[in-house]
Parts: C-alpha cells; sequence; structure tokens
C-alpha cells in the first residue's frame, strides 16, 4: 500500500513542474475523473475575493496571497488529499499530499520517497520531521515528510525554496494537524 502511495505522490509530484506551466490552469475537476473526487472550486486566482482566497481541507487551510494560485486546490480523492500551488510569475511550485501511513514512520516513508525522487543525500531529520534535496527536470527542489496520527504528509517544493518556503509557513495553517506542517 505505501509503495502504491509512493508511486502516485511522484507521479503527481513530477507533473507539477508541468503544471506549472500552463498559464491558464484549470481547478475544474479533469474529464472522467471519479465522481467521489471532492475538490474545492476556485475562480481564476486575479478575480478573486479574499474570501474565496482561503482553500480549506479536513488537514489544513491556505490562505492564498495575490501573487500564488491553486493549480490544484486541496482534493481529496481515495483517502488522500492533494494540492498543488505556484507562484503566479512561475519560480515556485508547492505540493502537498496527505495520505494514511499505515504502520510505517515518517523515516520509513520519507526513505521511500527519497529513493523515488533520487536524491542527492538520505533524509535527514529537522524539527521532528525529514527532509532531502533532489533535482527535478533539472530544477533544485525539496522533500518534507512529515507524519500527525494515522496520516503522513509529504510537501515539495520546486523552485525557489525561500519564497516557497515563506508561503508554506505564512500562508498554511493548521489547529488540529500542525505536525504535518513545514516548521
Amino acid at each position: 500500500m505505501l509503495k502504491t502511495i509512493v508511486s502516485f505522490v511522484m507521479i503527481l509530484c513530477f507533473g507539477a513542474t508541468a503544471l506549472a506551466a500552463e498559464k491558464n490552469a484549470s481547478t475544474e475537476p479533469e474529464q472522467g475523473a471519479p465522481a467521489n473526487n471532492k475538490a474545492i472550486q476556485t475562480p481564476d486566482s486575479t478575480n478573486m475575493s479574499d474570501a474565496q482566497r482561503v482553500l480549506t481541507c479536513r488537514y489544513y487551510t491556505v490562505s492564498l496571497p495575490d501573487d500564488w494560485k491553486a493549480l490544484m486546490p486541496p482534493t481529496e480523492n481515495q483517502g488522500m488529499t492533494r494540492a498543488i500551488f505556484a507562484k503566479a510569475a512561475g519560480s515556485s511550485v508547492v505540493t502537498m499530499v496527505v495520505a494514511p501511513r499505515g504502520v510505517a514512520d515518517a523515516k520509513t516513508i520519507a526513505g521511500m520517497f527519497a529513493e523515488q525522487f533520487k536524491a542527492d543525500k538520505p533524509p535527514v531529520e529537522k524539527n521532528g520531521q525529514y527532509t532531502f534535496t533532489f533535482t527535478r527536470q533539472g530544477i533544485p527542489s525539496q522533500a518534507w515528510v512529515a507524519t500527525d496520527g494515522d496520516v503522513f504528509m509529504v510537501t515539495t517544493i520546486t523552485g525557489n525554496r525561500k519564497e516557497a518556503q515563506t508561503f508554506l509557513k505564512e500562508r498554511v495553517k493548521s489547529a488540529e494537524y500542525g505536525k504535518l506542517l513545514l516548521r
């Protein structure tokens, strides 16, 4: 099960760079998407009111600043919640995937992702989370893996780490699952 999740997340993460390049990315569910897909629908970021710029799922809330957009708002499907955010200038892409962790701990999960992402070095523990760097389509990237209760979250940044980390730390909040968020 965990290897299947890792494979799925890898597809999602590697697809994020291509999604960021799409100038007019749609937040409508893909044609043929499963009926149980629960997406938060958002209009074009440039025409969003302040209330519409707040996206919520059961694990976190994201307050989108004007210069960020949701390429894929938090979407739950078959027990996984995933989202992709990008800086409007295209300099950073953030992916976040929450899934059941089964019996695996954060170190094991991070090791599996590091292997799949072909990380330069094994994951290291920082503030109770595991992180590693890798290259995605020639672009420096970083991943964090955290657990909270019976779920884990893998967060990846592709591109400008500083602006993406600022986005994650200032704009992504969770009262109940705070251990999942970047520290």
